[in-house]
C-alpha cells in the first residue's frame, strides 16, 4: 500500500478534524484550557492503562511504565492509585506463572 503522501488524510483522520473544527466554531475562540487539561489527563489514564494491559514483563516495559506512572500521578491523573494495582495484579499472575 505504501506510505501516504505529505498532507493526505485518511477519511477516519478528516471525519475527527471536521469534527474538531465544528467544536471549535461553536466556542468563540476555542476550548478552554481547564477542559482541555481535562480531556488530556482522560486521555492519559486510559493510554497508562493501555500499557498495563500490553505489559508484557521486560525491564524496558517496566521502566516505560514506571515513567509513565510517575509523570501521570505528578500530573493529577485521577485513577493511578487503580491503574498501579491493576499492574500490581497483572505482576503477580506473571510471576505465579
Amino acid at each position: 500500500m505504501g506510505n501516504p503522501k505529505i498532507g493526505t488524510v485518511t477519511e477516519e483522520e478528516a471525519r475527527e478534524l471536521k469534527r474538531r473544527a465544528e467544536e471549535l466554531d461553536g466556542q468563540d475562540g476555542g476550548i478552554p484550557h481547564e477542559e482541555m487539561r481535562a480531556r488530556w489527563l482522560v486521555k492519559m489514564g486510559r493510554e497508562l492503562r493501555e500499557m498495563v494491559r500490553t505489559y508484557d514483563g521486560t525491564d524496558r516495559k517496566a521502566r516505560e511504565l514506571l515513567e509513565a506512572l510517575l509523570v501521570a500521578e505528578e500530573e493529577g491523573v485521577m485513577d493511578v492509585a487503580t491503574i498501579r494495582h491493576e499492574l500490581a495484579l497483572k505482576m503477580g499472575k506473571k510471576s505465579a506463572a
